[in-house]
């Protein structure tokens, strides 16, 4: 128990980065204060994302497959979670001009790009912290910690940094200093949180990896095409469908609630707060019916309820509406992670963990950069960011709709 712990306090540590920079209070800070206009903010946004994701799906599995064959996971993995908190602290110096617009995109994009690669070996260490029986609950365990981490970064930075009349360390509102010394906030939390899982838990496990002796290539090919495309491969294509919608749903849900909805920055982070909450529910609820009735009935049932109530959000003009909406959106996310993460992890064995994960991280970055490009696009096309969200819909479907016929996964 004290190893699935520390391996989920991973997801409670890297969680301040994803929910206060890449989808809530940084992301909104740099639409609403940066950028020209919200919708060129959630179009260069978007943009910045795609291309990082498009690097994620290339340098993944060859990073992954070397890492197996050199026992170099803890290496990269601390190298990686580490880049990825040294860049958010330079977000410190993104200024609320057009000055700093692509300042703050490089460094957003190089942040992103170390954090997803940290989480190719983070996600392969599941099958070594876990009983083949308990896949789903331990995996379900680290979304709902994660989710736990985002709700309570997000009320230290509504209580110390933006609530607060009274700011510490001597900050002002002038020039967004406030706003901007919560990336400091972001970083401390992300290194203190994870010293535990960077380590302990992956010195344990760096032995258990095996030398393989078969070209990187020739690995990852084998994976997913033996004489024909193998069941893994298969829901690798439909996973990366739907990850692109979620990513793009994920990363540009904030900019889009500022600009449809009017939010203010308070009714955003209570937004936040209640879509982590459900999440966090979600996430925990579904490990456990994973368990119980497999992986693919999890991720099937969260993907249906997740269109249905996405599409009532592009008909929806309340607020009140919205947030409800939205927090239901947050049910079905958790699972979603949850459960895909579980399925790679029951198909490989641990000589493969590194590479499988790698070739996951691709299926969910290939073409990540298509979800919210898409997204970006047709934003910046129709100067409409509902027009522009009804992109991510359209992946979430056709990931659904390639996952029901796969007739082999659990």
């Amino acid at each position: 128990m004290k190893k699935i712990f520390n391996f989920a306090l991973y997801d409670f540590a890297n969680s301040a980065f994803t929910t206060i920079i890449i989808t809530f209070i940084f992301a909104t800070y740099f639409a609403k204060q940066i950028a020209p206009n919200p919708v060129l903010g959630q179009s260069y946004w978007g943009w910045t994302i795609g291309v990082t994701g498009f690097l994620v799906a290339i340098i993944g599995p060859i990073v992954g497959s070397f890492a197996d064959k050199k026992k170099k996971i803890v290496f990269f993995i601390r190298s990686f979670s580490l880049l990825c908190i040294l860049f958010t602290a330079l977000l410190w110096f993104s200024k609320p001009s057009q000055t700093y617009l692509l300042y703050t995109l490089v460094i957003v994009g190089i942040a992103n790009l170390f954090y997803e690669l940290s989480l190719v070996f983070y996600n392969s260490l599941l099958k070594n912290v876990s009983q083949s029986n308990n896949l789903g609950k331990s995996s379900g365990f680290g979304f709902a910690l994660g989710y736990i981490g985002g709700i309570i970064i997000l009320l230290i930075s509504i209580k110390l940094f933006i609530d607060n009349d009274n700011l510490p360390f001597g900050l002002t509102t002038i020039e967004a200093q406030n706003i901007r010394a919560i990336a400091l906030l972001v970083s401390f939390w992300f290194l203190i949180f994870s010293i535990p899982f960077l380590f302990f838990v992956i010195k344990e496990n760096k032995s258990k990896i095996k030398k393989i002796t078969t070209s990187n290539f020739d690995d990852l090919k084998k994976l997913i095409w033996k004489k024909k495309i193998s069941v893994l491969g298969k829901f690798l294509i439909a996973r990366m469908l739907y990850a692109d919608g979620l990513n793009a749903i994920i990363v540009m849900g904030g900019i889009f609630a500022v600009g449809v909805f009017n939010l203010d920055i308070k009714d955003l982070l209570k937004l936040s707060i209640l879509m982590n909450i459900t999440a966090f529910i979600g996430a925990a609820f579904g490990g456990i019916v994973n368990d119980k009735y497999g992986s693919k009935i999890v991720i099937i049932f969260s993907l249906i309820g997740l269109i249905l109530s996405s599409i009532i959000i592009l008909f929806t003009f309340s607020a009140k509406t919205f947030f409800f909406l939205a927090a239901i959106n947050g049910l079905f996310i958790g699972p979603i992670q949850s459960a895909s993460r579980v399925v790679i992890a029951s198909m490989l064995n641990k000589n493969n963990q590194g590479k499988g994960f790698g070739l996951f991280a691709t299926s969910g970055k290939l073409t990540s950069f298509l979800g919210p490009l898409l997204v970006s696009t047709i934003t910046f096309l129709t100067n409409s960011q509902r027009i522009g969200f009804a992109a991510a819909i359209i992946l979430l479907l056709a990931g659904l709709i390639v996952l029901i016929n796969i007739k082999k996964i659990n």
